[in-house]
């Protein structure tokens, strides 16, 4: 084992090839007070045990390694010996004092986890902008001795986990601690619990840490599994149905718009957002607005269902707005309070009718305690009716106003003491929801936090309310439109999406569906280049959408971009240069490595955010192929060929944009070069692309929707020719002789396939 235990100081040390962390020592904060382990025994190479003789208190450890010794776990139980109860504050089995050498501290960066949903990014140590609080785990690395340090925690749904680090102005790592706060919880007198688990991992590859992390925590918190990527319509980005059209109106002429333009994708769900809550007022969550839909919830439902989609409604379950004054009251002691009143988690509620009023008149909002048997109750109703409705999709919404510690929202005491505040209180109410919301409903989460939802949603929202429009309300930033434009930086735009899907891609169907695409808006006045990057984001996130368009009155031309997204494909890319694109830049490389039945090929994507032309040398040891090998190289949105190269490739991306390469193997026969018709250029829409050597014929085969037109593009080296070119573009490539050949496919017709015979030249 690399752990070992000094019996005399009570310290732990860990090592994994030559790399020492330690010694460490491990402490308890019970009854208010701090205590260090009066003696400690190793009972054996993996088991050790932590007395503290002046409370009662033995703490045993078990080691376990993984990942071939590179990582550590920790198990350990915490026992109370006397017959009093212990009231138990910060757990810290990791406190690692005085400099904590991770080599050159300039290159050492982190990648911190918030406990809620905000915007993320890898920082130098030295940035005084870097967080020194991370929820769960932090991830180190240093990119000249190319060595990773994980810490953390592989359990976390009990207590508030978190790991601080302090560091100076150098980037010299002072101090590193992890610690599980159970915020006054009492083991009782002769009792015992188990602490939430601690890990250490020492390596050279903070993705696969990541990775392996996700691995093993999914191991405890039983990850829930939704098998396909729910698609469906919001609207909101160009319609406002609160103020200018009705809203069952414009939710059924998109549904049969969808029916008809976008007639074979999937989409199966609508999310209506507060326009369903009469005077849209959170908290009267069973108060119909048969102002906006006319037709009742059961008749909404069955409307939709005639149409083949499903209900999906936003609800915010801890929120109580403070207008509903006999609520309020009727609830009572059910709510959270900070320092003895009311506690507030949203100083001013600005939508539905609300929105139309004074700023300085605008309700305030409360939130449930998590614990409570009347919240638990309260909101137990309110799904299950929602499912007698027919309601089959959730977005909850703003979690972190009764999250506690694990948010902004730290309450004063919640109603449960068995309990411990924050996680364990907070997941027992979203476990309420889950059993009345029922198996088949699809539960995303959002505004609050992630990892902790793991095992009971369905995905999270990893990032911003990317993509989405609002009601046209003065007072907001939005006002007088309904979209904002020409600002990837904004809470609705890109780039938040973006650095987000990079931090997160690890989880994505580990612990949830990682939903980093939220709303996928592509329509005119937005340009055409960012029509582009939303589409593109949502794609290579593997991620379900919410269109935002109205798809009844939208281009057609962009309708083809929307088109060019569906179906979704299962797998997240991954980003490349996470950790060499600290703080303030975000990562540009997201790469994804695809097998078929019928080939494999790889895809990268480029983004450029900035102002100016970018140029960036993609080496293919960062793809994981051999630099030898010759890579054929096509741009989807340009269409363009670029060239056949080995070692690496130059992407060049113009300012606020993104580029897409198909980089496929084989380059000395005829193979396929990429199609115009999805994004990922083959995964979604091929079915089979085979090269017959003895017939010197490229064979293959497409599939899209019957009302699509779509085309494949086809390459072959220098010295061959086409046979036969009728209906074929063949075009001479000038640099290379080689041919770049496209076939239109017309899927109206039963043969969607392609067979082109090649002969030798001179």
């Amino acid at each position: 084992m690399g752990i070992s235990l000094d019996e005399q100081s009570g310290h732990f040390s860990f090592e994994h090839n030559g790399v020492l962390i330690g010694p460490w020592s491990a402490s308890v904060i019970v009854n208010g007070q701090t205590h260090t382990a009066s003696a400690a025994i190793q009972t054996s190479a993996s088991e050790a045990i932590l007395q503290f003789a002046d409370i009662g208190l033995l703490w045993s450890f078990t080691a376990r390694e993984r990942d071939g010794g590179e990582t550590l776990e920790l198990w350990s139980i915490l026992q109370n010996t006397s017959e009093t109860a212990l009231s138990l504050g910060l757990v810290r089995p990791f406190a690692l004092a005085g400099e904590v050498d991770l080599w050159d501290p300039s290159a050492t960066v982190v990648q911190p986890l918030p406990g809620v949903i905000k915007q993320r990014a890898v920082h130098r140590l030295a940035d005084p902008e870097c967080p020194r609080d991370s929820k769960i785990k932090a991830q180190f690395y240093n990119s000249v001795s190319r060595r990773a340090l994980q810490v953390g925690f592989v359990t976390f749904c009990r207590a508030d986990t978190v790991v601080a680090h302090t560091a100076d102005e150098a980037g010299r790592l002072l101090s590193l601690e992890a610690s599980c706060d159970y915020a006054g919880w009492e083991l009782g007198g002769g009792e015992m619990t188990e602490i939430e688990a601690f890990t250490l991992s020492l390596g050279t590859c903070p993705y696969a840490q990541l990775e392996s992390w996700a691995d093993r925590a999914a191991e405890r918190c039983a990850p829930r599994t939704w098998e396909d990527v729910p698609l469906g319509w919001l609207g909101w980005s160009w319609v406002d149905a609160f103020n200018v059209e009705n809203y069952e109106a414009t939710l059924l002429r998109n549904c049969r718009a969808m029916r008809e333009r976008l007639g074979g994708h999937d989409l199966r769900y609508v999310w209506v957002s507060i326009g369903n809550l009469a005077g849209g007022t959170p908290g009267d969550w069973l108060s119909w607005n048969y102002e906006n839909f006319p037709s009742g919830p059961e008749g909404l439902a069955a409307k939709l269902n005639e149409l083949g989609f499903r209900l999906g409604l936003w609800c915010g379950p801890f929120y109580i707005c403070s207008a509903l004054e006999d609520t309020v009251e009727e609830l009572g002691d059910a709510l959270l309070e900070r320092d003895g009143e009311l506690m507030v988690v949203r100083p001013e509620w600005s939508y539905g009718d609300h929105g139309r009023l004074p700023k300085a008149k605008r309700p305030c909002i409360y939130a449930l305690d998590p614990s409570h048997p009347r919240a638990q109750a309260w909101i137990r109703k309110v799904f299950t009716t929602y499912r007698e409705w027919g309601v089959r999709y959730y977005m909850i919404d703003f979690l972190n106003a009764g999250a506690g510690a694990i948010g902004p929202h730290v309450y004063d005491s919640h109603h449960d003491q068995q309990l411990v505040a924050g996680p364990e209180a907070y997941q027992s109410f979203l476990r309420v929801i889950r059993e009345a919301c029922g198996d088949d409903t699809y539960l995303l989460s959002s505004s609050g936090p992630m990892v902790h939802n793991a095992g009971i949603v369905d995905a999270i929202r990893t990032g911003n309310d990317f993509g989405e429009g609002r009601q046209i309300s003065p007072d907001s930033f939005f006002y007088p439109a309904s979209f904002v434009i020409n600002s990837s930086g904004f809470w609705t735009g890109p780039l938040f999406a973006l650095r987000n899907q990079a931090c997160s891609y690890y989880t994505h169907r580990k612990l949830y569906i990682n939903d980093s695409g939220n709303v996928l808006t592509v329509d005119s006045p937005l340009p055409l280049e960012d029509a582009r990057l939303h589409a593109t984001i949502h794609t290579l996130g593997g991620s379900p959408a919410m269109v935002g368009d109205d798809i009844d009155r939208m281009a057609p031309d962009r309708l083809d971009i929307l088109r060019k997204t569906f179906p979704r494909p299962r797998d997240v890319a991954k980003p490349l240069d996470l950790f060499d694109t600290p703080h303030p830049d975000h990562p540009h490389l997201f790469h994804r490595h695809i097998a078929t039945a019928w080939g494999q090929y790889h895809v990268l994507a480029v983004y450029n955010f900035g102002a100016h032309e970018l140029r960036q040398d993609i080496a293919w040891e960062q793809l994981g192929v051999d630099p030898e090998q010759q890579l054929a190289v096509w741009e989807f949105w340009n269409q363009q060929y670029v060239g056949t190269f080995s070692g690496s490739v130059e992407a060049v991306v113009p300012a606020a944009s993104v580029r897409v390469y198909r980089l496929t193997g084989d380059a000395a026969r005829p193979g396929l070069l990429g199609t115009d018709m999805h994004i990922l250029m083959g995964e979604m829409e091929v079915r089979r692309c085979q090269w017959d050597a003895d017939s010197m014929t490229l064979f293959g085969h497409a599939w899209r929707p019957g009302t699509e037109v779509g085309h494949v593009f086809l390459r072959a080296p220098a010295g061959l020719a086409v046979v036969d070119p009728r209906e074929l573009w063949v075009a001479k490539d000038a640099r290379d002789n080689s041919l770049v050949i496209k076939k239109r496919l017309d899927f109206a017709r039963e043969d969607n396939g392609w067979s082109v015979q090649f002969k030798h030249i001179q």
